[in-house]
């Protein structure tokens, strides 16, 4: 049973509104389409992993959680996949890397060999692993639970050649998943929790689970603010007779500040002031800055003069109001938005 989604990481976003805001030949756009070109393969390999879980049945209670993120104290855990079954756990550590891997158990140093020769240096996943088995191992302690706990690096390219592992690390490509779950099955045969018991503890899981705080990046000398045209790229568009328009291409969106919202969140933070908002947008009219502020729908705190208002993550509300009124006072709701005028 899938107990937790994965859903997109959040540095996608991020990546992507700070690209469409710096100039292409800015010296940093380089590492930040590198970047977002590793977290999106990275999200696109567990993707393919997770589809292969339903080519597999288990006979007893389970439970799936993707992408689960523990915030201690002093330490964080960020989980890629746990099956929490009434038999074992099993902790998935998802990779997408290409090239020859070599593990040296000694120096705890993991590399990558490139098809040019070149050698890289990354996080030894098999530390990473050992990390995450401690937690779990921990958990099921407190909970006064005794099952056997299963780690396993899964590499999601057949172009990622192992050339040297750790001893009794366990280490698949993706399309093995279902044969391991095969000998994990038979090598754990016995049922030790009830139906009952095992869902409560992956509830319990999932209670802890909380959002990754996003990092809020330095933007660059030349970065570009205004609410951005879709089709043309770092042109700024217009506010006039209560929609945006482009000067370039004519395009019209009367919710394209509602855009530029969402981008704000990810580059400078989800609490946004009037006085912010006439800065990134270009709007230099207040009362017209509070108007578009009122109409979308945020929660604020304060008062009129001093209001904070509370981006959230997605303007996709059903009875949120979207409609931008002639006065302040005058009000219009409708059913739903989709990104698109209604």
């Amino acid at each position: 049973m899938l107990l937790k989604k994965r859903s997109e990481p959040p540095e996608v976003f991020q990546l992507e509104s700070l690209i469409r805001r710096i100039p292409d030949n800015h010296p940093t756009t380089p590492h930040l389409r590198e970047k977002l070109r590793r977290i999106t393969a990275g999200f696109h390999g567990e993707h393919r992993v997770d589809s292969l879980w339903q080519e597999i049945s288990l006979s007893f209670p389970h439970f799936l959680l993707h992408d689960l993120f523990i915030q201690k104290s002093q330490s964080s855990h960020q989980f890629d996949t746990i099956l929490l079954t009434s038999h074992f756990v099993l902790v998935l550590e998802i990779k997408s890397i290409v090239g020859q891997l070599n593990f040296d158990p000694e120096l705890r140093q993991f590399t990558r060999t490139n098809k040019d020769g070149s050698v890289d240096g990354m996080r030894n996943p098999d530390d990473q692993l050992r990390r995450h088995e401690r937690w779990i191992e921990q958990f099921l302690s407190q909970q006064r639970v005794k099952l056997p706990v299963i780690g396993a690096i899964v590499f999601t390219y057949p172009s990622s050649i192992i050339q040297s592992r750790p001893d009794k690390r366990l280490m698949i490509q993706s399309s093995g998943l279902p044969y391991l779950l095969e000998q994990l099955v038979l090598t754990y045969p016995e049922n030790v929790l009830s139906s009952k018991r095992t869902q409560n503890l992956a509830r319990e899981l999932v209670d802890l689970h909380t959002d990754k705080p996003l990092k809020m990046p330095v933007l660059p000398a030349g970065f570009v603010k205004g609410v951005l045209c879709d089709t043309c790229v770092g042109v700024r568009m217009c506010y006039r007779y209560k929609k945006w328009s482009c000067p370039t291409c004519a395009c019209i969106d009367p919710y394209a500040h509602l855009k530029a919202l969402q981008q704000y969140r990810v580059l400078s933070g989800a609490q946004i002031r009037s006085r912010d908002f006439r800065e990134f947008t270009g709007i230099e009219s207040t009362s017209i800055a509070s108007k578009l502020l009122m109409s979308s729908g945020m929660s604020f705190d304060g008062s009129f003069k001093d209001r904070i208002y509370t981006i959230p993550e997605s303007f996709n509300l059903a009875d949120s109001i979207w409609v931008i009124p002639d006065s302040i006072f005058e009000i219009r709701t409708v059913s739903s938005f989709n990104g698109n005028p209604l």
